[in-house]
């Protein structure tokens, strides 16, 4: 196992949150919250030597394939946020990775797990963690939620679908579509009234497959209770689902 120098177990990035980055209610939206995640696991595994730039040397790439996110109480327009991240463990094929974010007097605002593994950019293949993770943990480090994350169950019966079209701004650097812009087309697929009265609290999703330019997207929606949602995913003409997701909510105080 190698050991980068100056080893920094737990990251930790400080990010103010501005005026674009919040929705009519004056809070951060999760898709906001999420890049802010998503930077932070960027940047430490650079200084892991797991990132983009080490990875690339051997023609792979991360993917982000399971996630959940819990928000407690969400920030606000001019808030300054602290976002710690670090690895949890890894098996044979996927590795571990916890979010923790607190206020600007250390409370903590909402956490979040992911499940990631790496695939070769050629065969689009899926690659064991011995082939690039080399990297010793602390036997000290804990998970935020107890558990694996598992296989969603898909939508049922889809009472609320809206389409959308792929364009190159949703696209990342790997040329497929962000994972956050699956986020994005879940969350503004709920009725604007729903949306407005209710909070976001817990969100989990399923990255199955990769959507491209110009792709077709159906988003569709089925109402377990008053406060639930299933989400799916699925391009126009063959069917292929790129995401599912369950999202949770609480009405807003007025």
């Amino acid at each position: 196992m190698n050991t980068p120098q100056n080893f920094i177990p737990v990251w930790k990035d400080e990010y103010t949150i501005h005026s674009y980055q919040v929705d009519v209610s004056n809070n951060a939206t999760l898709v906001v919250l999420c890049q802010l995640m998503q930077e932070s696991a960027w940047n430490h595994a650079e200084h892991l030597e797991l990132g983009f730039s080490h990875l690339n040397r051997k023609n792979f790439i991360w993917v982000l394939c399971r996630q959940l996110v819990k928000m407690y109480s969400y920030p606000k327009w001019g808030d300054i946020i602290k976002v710690h991240t670090w690895p949890t463990g890894k098996d044979k094929l996927f590795c571990y990775r916890a979010f923790r974010i607190s206020d600007s007097a250390g409370s903590i605002i909402g956490e979040a797990t992911t499940t990631w593994f790496v695939i070769d950019l050629a065969s689009r293949k899926p690659q064991k963690t011995d082939s690039y993770f080399h990297l010793e943990l602390p036997e000290d480090v804990e998970p935020v939620f107890p558990g694996k994350l598992q296989k969603l169950h898909p939508v049922s019966s889809a009472a609320n679908t809206r389409s959308v079209q792929v364009t190159y701004g949703d696209l990342d650097i790997n040329g497929h579509v962000n994972n956050v812009r699956y986020i994005d087309w879940i969350l503004n697929g709920l009725p604007y009234h729903y949306l407005k009265t209710h909070e976001l609290k817990e969100m989990e999703i399923n990255y199955l497959a990769e959507a491209s330019y110009d792709d077709e997207i159906l988003v569709s929606s089925e109402k377990k209770e008053a406060s639930h949602f299933f989400h799916s995913l699925i391009r126009n003409g063959d069917n292929t689902e790129f995401c599912r997701a369950r999202t949770a909510w609480e009405s807003r105080s007025t």
